[in-house]
């Protein structure tokens, strides 16, 4: 089984794609790192350290054998590309994080 997360740095998209990828399941997460960049552009750091999205994938092959395939890319400016990617991967189901939802503008 294949699943596609949308957000999948996020708070809950990562822990979602940790279990799901220890469950068996072929993950693929799509995130723009807007988190990451709004803390850089305000100058501040997570209360809980974060490391690297890279980093992160890294470790979790290394301790677990499993990849997780990694696409950065916006998809509310990118949508071609998110076509492009369900199509070539084809998941059979997909999730999208909280903090990847749309936000209402003020």
């Amino acid at each position: 089984m294949h699943v596609l997360i949308l957000g999948g740095d996020g708070f809950c998209g990562w822990p979602t794609a940790l279990h799901l990828s220890s469950r068996g399941w072929d993950v693929t997460i799509v995130d723009n790192l807007s988190r990451r960049n709004i803390d850089n552009e305000l100058e501040a750091e997570s209360l809980t350290p974060i490391r690297p999205a890279g980093q992160r994938l890294a470790a979790w092959q290394e301790l677990t054998g499993r990849e997780i395939a990694f696409h950065r890319f916006d998809v509310a400016e990118n949508y071609h590309r998110l076509l492009t990617l369900l199509s070539e991967t084809k998941p059979d189901a997909s999730c999208i994080s909280p903090s990847s939802a749309p936000r209402p503008t003020p």
